[in-house]
């Protein structure tokens, strides 16, 4: 046994410890780059070149902690089913046999088969067998396990989520930890098992520091990780700004590291509403979230949300699972993770005969598999929920969620059986549906059919509990022969275009579709042209009807300002021989105070100055809501400029019209209006300094302008 005289110097020597491995961390051959956020849309992965949502139904997290768990033959049964998922504990956690009402429990190793970070000692007493652990030193069992168990998990396409921590719910818990000082050499961890995971404790904080520099250097070079700092912190006596330390320090580990893997918390059973977000943060993971609505509450943060636990609903093996999963990841979400007790020591393949408050097994794994396939047909990277265009009134026990890219594809899930009708609102066009079944993976109804209204009504076939529905707008080839105009900003200037202010730049890193798009950069503070940084383009006739296509993307980091700037508008020609002077926009698309909004303006006189100052015929303003911040908002613009009653506007946002405004929309001038895009903000007026940002930075792509015999998909954003 090794003696300490004082807390001081156990602290000191566990910190040099935890030190050692962040001083080795420098730079090695480069390794692929891990699992991300996807760039384009920060809700969904980015893995090995793919959009990638993560579903599972894996076993009880000691594939690594259980010396007698075969993870070979156990992840072979995953990539079997298609999986891309397994959740696994470090082993600073354990379970006792029985724990739970499980039987067979992976996190329950038989006596002397537990292994953790920590190596054993020459001294016995370990409450479950075998010698005591010493914190001072390491494994190297363990850690060549858990290191082959990512690689195996890696060669077959599944992603490890690696849980650090997890609390202690009962002190039979804690009494099996080798941070409890009755399973170590070193007299640590003599706090109750509520205070293990706070601050409170510097020796034992440097412990745990250690523990997780030393995974992180071991697990540095592969990419299909990431870690989650604590498996329900709202139970034990977690606190936050422990969490928050434990974040840290997996920053502070990887900070000489090529590539970074990304942090999940564990927020909530069910659902909350996140306040503070961390911001080392990236995925944000509740457990039985059903209904979905985590999702829906935290969507604004543009992280993951996730489901990476759901388990303990009775006898009912298949059912409650298959039905969360489909619900949680149509609502929005990008990992569902099930807890499948037909995984055990000796039942790798998940052939385990469950007794335990959960569920799982072979049809299970087949509906989920179904789930996953689904989704994955999608290209969901540019779907975002969208229920509102469900438009039946649904019978009670029934809902009905929707993934939409709108104006092109529509994943919809109906939990509860016996609708008979689904009413949608869809843009005009030919689509095809198809009515999958959740439980088989076929297609019991397929019908293609043209829409020409607001609202379309589909009938399902029959089923029981619940049914998928595949909608897909059956695209045709863009007429180019009816474009007026077109920039989609696949070559390196801005050719057709001339400056107004700055001078925006293109790009390849985010891009609508195609190779390029238009990057608008204006800062008030050293930007030649401090309020304005746009392109000026094609001219329309008025009198004349006209679509205009284009999409926008506000990065993650903008902030919503309550100074005006308007980001796309078509500018009215003064009749300068009248003595007309330059007035507002015809038409203009604004993000002001975090909104967008739609401002249209008219009039019929032939000089609106005529009075001495300008004076419309009318004005009308639009409140769209709330943007979207890190992916692309498509608009839609169809108009017949007018100052008469002939005139009409009809707009759409993401393939949902939103805008259908009759009679004029047009100034009387000689010369019809012209459009530019980019950024006009409101600096340069007095008082403008207060509570305004300083620095904007915004995205254009897929400008098109056609004339009346085109169509809304001749100029729609992204379309073939």
């Amino acid at each position: 046994m090794m003696e300490w005289s004082t807390s001081r110097q156990r602290l000191l020597i566990l910190v040099a410890i935890a030190g050692a491995f962040s001083a080795g961390a420098a730079a090695r051959a480069a390794s692929p780059a891990p699992i991300s956020l996807h760039p384009q849309n920060p809700h969904y992965f980015l893995w090995r070149d793919k959009p990638t949502i993560l579903i599972t139904s894996g076993e009880h997290y000691g594939a690594v902690l259980n010396r007698a768990f075969d993870y070979k033959r156990y992840l072979d049964a995953l990539q079997s089913y298609g999986f891309n998922l397994t959740r696994t504990f470090t082993g600073a956690y354990c379970e006792a046999v029985g724990a739970f009402n499980i039987e067979k429990n992976t996190l329950a190793p038989a006596p002397g088969d537990l292994l953790c970070p920590w190596a054993r000692s020459n001294q016995s007493g370990y409450a479950n067998g075998g010698n005591k652990f010493d914190l001072t030193q390491w494994d190297p069992e363990y850690f060549r396990r858990l290191s082959d168990f990512v690689e195996e998990a890696g060669k077959r396409g599944i992603v490890v989520e690696l849980v650090l921590f997890c609390p202690f719910y009962e002190d039979s818990m804690w009494n099996l930890s080798p941070m409890n000082a009755h399973n170590n050499v070193n007299g640590i961890g003599t706090m109750p098992r509520t205070e293990v995971y706070t601050l409170k404790h510097p020796d034992l904080l440097a412990v745990q520091d250690a523990m997780v520099h030393r995974i992180v250097e071991a697990l540095k070079d592969f990419d299909n990780l990431y870690y989650e700092i604590c498996n329900e912190p709202y139970f034990g006596g977690v606190t936050e700004d422990w969490q928050a330390h434990i974040a840290e320090t997996i920053v502070a580990a990887e900070t000489e590291f090529a590539h970074k893997h990304l942090i999940a918390q564990n927020i909530a059973n069910n659902t909350k509403k996140i306040e503070n977000p961390n911001p080392r943060v990236s995925i944000f993971n509740f457990h039985y979230a059903k209904p979905p609505v985590a999702v829906e509450q935290n969507y604004h943060l543009n992280k993951v949300i996730g489901d990476d636990e759901t388990g303990f609903a009775g006898d009912d093996r298949v059912k409650p699972y298959r039905l969360e999963g489909w619900d949680f990841i149509i609502a929005g979400g990008a990992v569902y993770s099930n807890l499948d007790y037909s995984f055990a020591v000796g039942h790798e393949d998940g052939s385990n005969k469950i007794n335990a408050p959960g569920g799982g097994g072979p049809e299970l794994q087949s509906h989920l598999r179904i789930l996953k396939d689904f989704i994955h047909k999608f290209d969901f990277i540019r779907m975002q929920p969208n229920n509102s265009i469900v438009k039946t009134a649904l019978p009670q026990g029934i809902t009905a969620r929707v993934l939409a890219e709108p104006g092109q594809a529509y994943a919809i899930y109906v939990n509860g059986g016996g609708l008979t009708e689904l009413a949608l609102d869809l843009p005009p066009g030919q689509y095809r549906a198809e009515w999958v079944n959740t439980k088989t993976g076929r297609t019991d109804k397929a019908e293609p059919f043209q829409h020409e209204s607001s609202v379309q009504t589909l009938r399902p076939p029959a089923y029981t509990d619940d049914i998928a529905l595949r909608l897909i707008r059956l695209i045709p080839l863009r007429n180019e022969r009816a474009l007026v105009f077109k920039s989609t900003f696949d070559d390196p200037d801005l050719k057709g275009w001339r400056s107004s202010g700055n001078t925006p730049t293109v790009v390849q890193d985010r891009v609508r579709a195609g190779t390029g798009a238009m990057r608008t950069s204006l800062d008030k503070n050293k930007d030649r042209f401090p309020n304005r940084t746009e392109i000026q383009g094609p001219s329309a006739e008025v009198g004349k009807e006209y679509w205009y296509g284009f999409s926008i993307l506000l990065p993650e980091d903008y902030i919503a300002d309550p100074i005006w700037e308007i980001v796309a508008q078509w500018q009215g020609v003064p009749d300068n021989a009248l003595g007309e002077k330059w007035r507002n926009p015809v038409l203009a698309l604004s993000t002001t105070n975090g909104r967008w909004s739609w401002v249209s303006r008219w009039d019929a006189k032939s000089n609106t100055f005529e009075n001495g100052q300008r004076q419309y015929g009318g004005i009308r303003e639009y409140d769209l809501g709330e943007y979207d911040r890190g992916v692309w908002t498509d608009w839609v613009v169809h108009v017949k400029w007018s100052y008469h009653e002939d005139g009409f506007l009809k707009i759409w946002k993401n393939g949902n019209q939103v805008i259908d405004q009759n009679g004029p929309n047009a100034f009387n001038d000689a010369k019809g209006p012209f459009f530019k895009m980019g950024l006009y903000k409101g600096w340069g007026e007095r008082n403008s300094d207060r509570d305004g940002v300083a620095r904007r930075v915004l995205y254009h792509d897929e400008f098109r302008m056609a004339g009346d015999e085109a169509t809304y998909q001749d100029v729609a954003p992204g379309a073939n």
